[in-house]
């Protein structure tokens, strides 16, 4: 059944803010395009740009008692969504189980997998939503209740929770009472430009006081434990941890460099949605194109944006099919970068081709796989991109490229080899 063929119920969709640019240019926008096929959407924005509200629950709360639907969506200012329509089928699917509380677009399950699908940034991470599906917690970029729940319940206002885990401590309270918390994929970008880490540890702190019946809480940005399990040795098993992951990546890297005709070493392992502005500052170019590859997306069509603003660059971004990334990497643009990710072994294997000549960038990271960056560089511009993953994390089995190997980066070598370089961890 198509998503326009479900059950749908209007909502309340309540923002608080503190850059008005930021949600003009992606939620206000977005929002304003989604109005013809879900006229009877709500929008209330909060605005908090003086500091009038201490912390989002006391802003979110103001916004949700001035709500008339029956479910309220909150959501992030940086967030595109792409479909109102999705909204309301997965506000109908709320009040249609009443066993659950509380939905979100992405969440993490008890078993620590991301349950939902969401483009963060530059990348879709998460699998389809499963009714079934033990959610442990979802991430505050979007979540809804229904709103005779949130007078009863408000969100908290405590000061530790002021920016923080204020959804995963909902959650938590919703499951003490008996009430299950559930993902539904409702197709958004977040196009987040910071990443903002102050106080998360005090903001768990409290939920694993408050819950401790319930832990580990699993969350997007790390597990919540108790304190007595937080300690030395618990720091050594991070570190263990840490380790298991890079040598994950480096044998990933090892056979995508297989498949690319490349040697491993010529991979970088780094998340590209924590560089992909640097990246795009050291190529000095004004725009990007980005390609999802991602058969698990449903309604591929609907994941489409064109001229998103990131950081006063133009950003367009769509889910597209194998024979469509080979033939835009054929075609960079020289005023345009072009990030593919999703990229398998197979998909590794059919871009290789069309990669010959155009100078670009090979990397991959747990999180969210592997990625190509292709551009128009100048070997100093080569040589600068190449400098953004300087650190042996960065090196498959900790082997840096060699002086020959920088000159293929910086575009000194012939067209064939140049430029061939390359969510949860517990807390």
């Amino acid at each position: 059944m198509a998503v326009a063929d479900r059950r749908r119920t209007p909502v309340s969709i309540v923002c608080v803010f503190n850059d008005l640019d930021v949600r003009t240019s992606c939620l206000d926008r977005s929002i304003e395009a989604g109005l013809a096929d879900a006229p009877n959407t709500e929008y209330i924005p909060v605005d908090n740009r003086t500091g009038r509200f201490s912390s989002a629950g006391a802003a979110l709360n103001d916004g949700a008692r001035r709500a008339r639907r029956d479910v309220v969506v909150f959501v992030h200012q940086d967030v595109y969504l792409h479909s109102l329509v999705a909204l309301e089928t997965a506000a109908a699917a709320l009040q249609d189980e009443p066993d659950v509380g509380l939905v979100g677009a992405v969440g993490i399950t008890s078993s620590g997998s991301v349950a939902g699908i969401v483009r963060d940034r530059v990348v879709l991470i998460g699998e389809p939503s499963s009714r079934s599906a033990q959610i442990d917690s979802v991430d505050e970029v979007l979540f809804m209740v229904e709103r005779e729940c949130m007078l009863d319940e408000p969100l908290t206002e405590h000061p530790d929770l002021a920016w923080h885990a204020y959804a995963v401590e909902y959650g938590a309270r919703l499951r003490s009472k008996g009430l299950r918390v559930a993902t539904r994929d409702v197709v958004l970008t977040h196009n987040s430009l910071t990443t903002n880490l102050s106080r998360l540890a005090e903001a768990h702190d409290l939920v694993a006081d408050v819950y401790p019946h319930l832990l580990p809480i699993r969350t997007t940005c790390g597990v919540i434990r108790a304190r007595r399990d937080r300690g030395r040795w618990r720091s050594a098993a991070r570190r263990r941890h840490g380790v298991a992951v890079w040598l994950e990546e480096s044998l990933a890297a090892a056979r995508l460099a297989r498949h690319a005709g490349l040697r491993t070493v010529d991979v970088v392992l780094g998340d590209i949605r924590l560089t992909i502005d640097d990246a795009l500052r050291t190529l000095g170019v004004p725009a990007i194109d980005i390609v999802n590859l991602d058969a698990s997306a449903s309604g591929t069509g609907a994941w489409t944006v064109d001229s998103l603003s990131r950081r006063d660059r133009d950003v367009s971004a769509r889910i597209a099919d194998l024979d469509d990334a080979v033939r835009m990497v054929g075609g960079v643009r020289i005023d345009r970068a072009l990030l593919v990710s999703g990229v398998d072994a197979h998909a590794m294997s059919r871009l290789a081709p069309a990669l010959r000549g155009t100078p670009h960038v090979v990397g991959l990271a747990r999180d969210t796989g592997a990625w190509v960056l292709c551009h128009a560089i100048t070997s100093q511009t080569g040589s600068g991109l190449r400098a953004l993953w300087p650190g042996r994390r960065n090196a498959p089995f900790g082997r840096r490229p060699g002086a020959a190997t920088r000159a293929r980066v910086s575009g000194d070598a012939p067209a064939e080899r140049s430029g061939l370089t390359g969510v949860v961890d517990d807390a």
